[in-house]
């Protein structure tokens, strides 16, 4: 009855668009309720096994991983947490007219975000999240630690927490990705299961994680090692692949651990949203861009090789065409803007910006002006230093130098009088008006 009860509040979301599994209706017949659901292909876990483990490829992860971005997205939108995202409840829609299209199913344990309270034991053991392993206040980000764990077994092949229980499950996660932060230890409520705490002056100072063998002899609980790896990173699997550095594929998959990294944050306050992951550079494709002397290598017929003032990037197309620029002007690349500005020269202490590309504000009324300011000039080293002032398009400013005789002549402006308020200008006019009496003019003075 609770799945009816929130199939019925996501019949209002389109399925398509939400990724969330369409249901017709609901009935009961001789005490018993029928759900009728449209019909899709195969879960997740009936993939991978008929695969036989084997690591999906990159391309189906991310088409993946969009689709249960977007599902969790819309449950946030709604107030919801699926508590219950593992691979048997995520379903293909058609692999075979849709390749890794998947919908989000099974709503039974769906709760409010409202309604969680710490302590509450949700999720599978083995995608467990932190928080509810210490018995943290959590919301909807364990989902995104269960996506993280789905992430993992498709790219691996196995998955990286299979303990029998809690205990298990927290120490391969310390061993993988460190100790949990000290504040959080403190506020858990389970924190003394796992740890061994040290207090000074009734202040908890330190906590230590439990040996196995102390926690067999507190809870006569025998723990296990069932992990496929020995790894101590997520930082190794940028390089367990059979691509060289330079591939597209090496790339892809540096971004799709950067991914699952962000994914599987111990504090669920620093972890990647369901709306960042849909923005993330795996996630869109757009691959990361080449710097330095790196080699791309486009079709397997040329090589390009990359200097400090140019870069080449892969986005839609295998690699992008270089545009020649005037002699005397250089590009620089910033977060979503490209600048050509001039070069320095030694009289010259400030670059100026030649040309902005880029995206603008939708008023039209500021442009942006970035500014390259030498430090410091000594033969051919000099520092830099860049700021950005947004400044209307009406007003300009005339570029400072450093040579005394190209200095503009100085602006003469009268000093500002300090005008004292209160009692202070009260004494300050007494002082003014009856003391200055006393002062006798010398000769010549008025």
């Amino acid at each position: 009855m609770i799945e009816v009860l929130m199939l019925e509040k996501l019949r209002c979301l389109d399925s398509d668009k939400s990724n969330i599994v369409r249901c017709h209706e609901c009935f009961q017949r001789m005490d018993r309720t029928f759900m009728v659901f449209e019909m899709l292909d195969l879960s997740l876990h009936d993939y991978m096994d008929k695969r036989e483990w084997q690591p999906a490829p990159l391309n189906g992860i991310r088409t993946v991983m969009k689709d249960l971005a977007t599902a969790l997205e819309t449950l946030k939108g709604i107030g919801l947490i699926h508590t219950d995202l593992k691979m048997d409840n995520v379903m293909l829609v058609d692999h075979h007219s849709q390749p890794f299209r998947v919908k989000l199913i099974d709503f039974g344990l769906a709760i409010k975000t409202a309604d969680v309270w710490p302590g509450l034991v949700v999720q599978p053991l083995w995608h467990r999240s932190p928080e509810v392993l210490l018995g943290l206040p959590f919301n909807e980000a364990i989902d995104v630690w269960s996506l993280g764990m789905i992430m993992s077994e498709m790219l691996l092949g196995f998955p990286l927490f299979p303990g029998k229980h809690e205990y298990d499950v927290l120490r391969f996660i310390i061993d993988l990705l460190g100790e949990p932060p000290r504040k959080l230890l403190n506020r858990a409520l389970d924190t003394e299961l796992f740890f061994k705490g040290r207090s000074r002056f009734c202040v908890r100072m330190d906590w230590t994680f439990k040996t196995p063998l102390e926690f067999h002899l507190e809870t006569k609980r025998r723990t296990s090692e069932d992990r496929d790896y020995t790894f101590s990173s997520l930082e190794v699997l940028k390089t367990v692949s059979t691509h060289s550095k330079s591939s597209f594929e090496a790339e892809d998959r540096r971004a799709c651990v950067e991914l699952l990294k962000d994914m599987l944050q111990l504090d669920q306050k620093k972890r990647i949203t369901p709306k960042q992951i849909l923005v993330h550079p795996f996630t869109t494709g757009s691959n990361n861009c080449l710097y330095g002397t790196e080699t791309v290598e486009a079709d397997g017929s040329s090589e390009s090789q990359e200097t400090e003032q140019t870069k080449v990037c892969r986005s839609s197309e295998p690699l992008c065409s270089l545009k020649e620029l005037p002699p005397g002007v250089i590009e620089v690349q910033t977060d979503e803007r490209t600048v050509l500005v001039e070069e320095a020269t030694k009289e010259s202490s400030v670059i100026r910006t030649q040309t902005v590309q880029g995206k603008m504000p939708s008023s039209g009324k500021a442009e942006i002006a970035q500014e390259f300011k030498l430090e410091s000039i000594s033969g051919e080293d000099w520092e830099m230093k860049s700021f950005i002032m947004v400044i209307e398009k009406s007003h300009t400013e005339a570029p400072k130098s450093s040579s005394e005789e190209s200095l503009p002549a100085p602006v003469v402006s009268e000093p500002r009088k300090n005008t004292k308020k209160g009692i202070r200008g009260f004494f300050s006019k007494m002082k003014r008006n009856i003391f200055s009496c006393f002062c006798v003019p010398g000769q010549g003075e008025e």
